[in-house]
Formats: structure tokens, C-alpha cells, sequence
């Protein structure tokens, strides 16, 4: 599917054009501009919804596309309340958009990932949404100095049962306080695990650590680092603070 010149031309747009303007977005939602967020949130989503709707082989991207432009919607006209939850809910489904993308290209579909945004955004639609809780496989979360270090024990992030905990962890943290990513024991973290906790970089001080060199390449490549700093080890990381 990859090879279709016209396919390569779309995923060119995508990381050209539609994903910075989301991460724009999306960074403007979490600094509490909902509206100017929302804005231009709005304008790629619908793009992408559009032309994925007419790809062959990725009409599941335009459906999912249009759940979470609904749910857009219906936090921008108040019918879903504008909650920190509901936000990083949001956050997660937009940044999904791009994910799923990426997994029709490769043939390789998360179906129970993305059954359980939808089902989340359902939940949240009717204003009954759960609350996260905070799972302890891959990670071992401990603090030090008010810093919450989140140690990462999965040597590859790249699924939702991966990177999972990680968000989950981050849940839990108040939003503003210092959370520190321990990737150590990581060998490999996909750029969809990046964009989730880089979205949620306006909301927390995010910052990593002990990075290997296909982690940074990745991270720096798709732009993550705009909102998530990156020291060599925790030690300096505490030193510079």
C-alpha cells in the first residue's frame, strides 16, 4: 500500500502540513485557548477525514477521523464539558488520527486501541467519562526531589499496551508539576508514543532522560521535542532544575 505514489503524496502532506498544524492546535487546547485551539484543530482533521474517505484501503481512518471530530465538536459547543480529562481525552484521539494512519500504511491495525478511544469518547459524550487508572505493568513510578520518574521497563513503546502505563502514570501526576521519563531500559519508542505524551506536554513539565539513540532520532525527527526536554541521565536532569 505504501508504494502508490499518490498514498506517499498524502503521507507527505500529513507530516509537511497537517501534523504540525495539529500539534499547534493542540498545544494552544492545553494552554487553555479552546477556542483558537479548537480552530485550528478543526481545519486538518476535516482535510484528512475527507481524503481518507476516498483512499482505498484507508476508509477506517476516515471513520475514526470523524468520531473524533465530532467529539471535537461537541466540546467546542459546550455539550461536553471542557474538563482536564476530556482535554487529554481529546488530545489522545487526535493524535491517534495519525496512528491509525500509520497502521493501514503498514496493514497492521490496532482494532482493540482504537474500540477503546471510541469507547472512552462515548463515555465521555454522555458526561459519565471513567477515570484513569494508574497500571503498573512497564512502568515503576517513584519521586524524587517533588518529581514524579516514571521508569519505563518496556524495551520497545510503540502499541497501546506499551505506552499504556505510561500515559496512565501521567494521569495521575497534577497537571502542571515535573514528570520525568527514566528510558533507560528502552530501545525503541514510535512516533505515536511520542505524540501522545508530547500532546501532553502543554499540560505537564515533561521531560526524558537516558534516551537511546533511536528514541532521540525519533523524537527529534517528528518535532516532540518542543514540549518534551531531553537531559543524558536523571542525575543531570536533578543538577540543572
Amino acid at each position: 500500500m505504501s508504494e502508490d505514489p499518490m498514498i506517499e503524496e498524502f503521507f507527505s502532506e500529513v507530516n509537511d502540513k497537517y501534523y504540525p498544524q495539529v500539534m499547534e492546535g493542540l498545544e494552544l487546547l492545553e494552554s487553555a485557548n479552546l477556542s483558537e485551539g479548537i480552530d485550528i484543530l478543526a481545519r486538518p482533521l476535516h482535510t484528512i477525514k475527507g481524503v481518507t474517505g476516498f483512499m482505498a484501503g484507508f476508509e477506517e481512518a476516515s471513520h475514526f477521523t470523524h468520531k473524533i471530530e465530532d467529539f471535537l465538536k461537541k466540546v467546542q459547543s459546550g455539550d461536553v464539558e471542557s474538563s482536564s480529562s476530556n482535554i487529554t481525552l481529546l488530545s489522545r484521539g487526535v493524535n491517534m488520527i495519525f496512528q491509525v494512519l500509520e497502521q493501514l500504511r503498514d496493514n497492521s491495525l490496532d482494532e482493540e486501541e482504537e474500540a477503546e478511544v471510541l469507547g472512552l469518547i462515548s463515555t465521555a459524550s454522555q458526561n459519565d467519562a471513567p477515570k484513569t487508572e494508574i497500571s503498573g505493568i512497564g512502568v515503576e513510578v517513584t519521586t524524587r526531589n517533588e518529581v514524579t520518574v516514571i521508569h519505563v521497563k518496556a524495551p520497545r513503546v510503540h502499541q497501546e499496551t506499551q505506552f499504556k502505563p505510561i500515559i496512565s502514570a501521567i494521569l495521575a501526576v497534577e497537571p502542571g508539576d515535573s514528570i520525568l521519563l527514566d528510558l533507560s531500559k528502552v530501545l525503541t519508542v514510535g512516533s505515536s508514543a511520542w505524540g501522545t505524551i508530547a500532546s501532553m506536554g502543554t499540560t505537564f513539565k515533561i521531560a526524558a532522560c537516558t534516551l537511546s539513540p533511536d528514541a532521540k532520532t525519533t523524537l527529534y525527527a517528528w518535532g516532540f521535542d518542543q514540549t518534551i526536554a531531553v537531559y543524558p541521565d536523571e542525575d543531570t536532569y536533578f543538577t540543572t532544575q
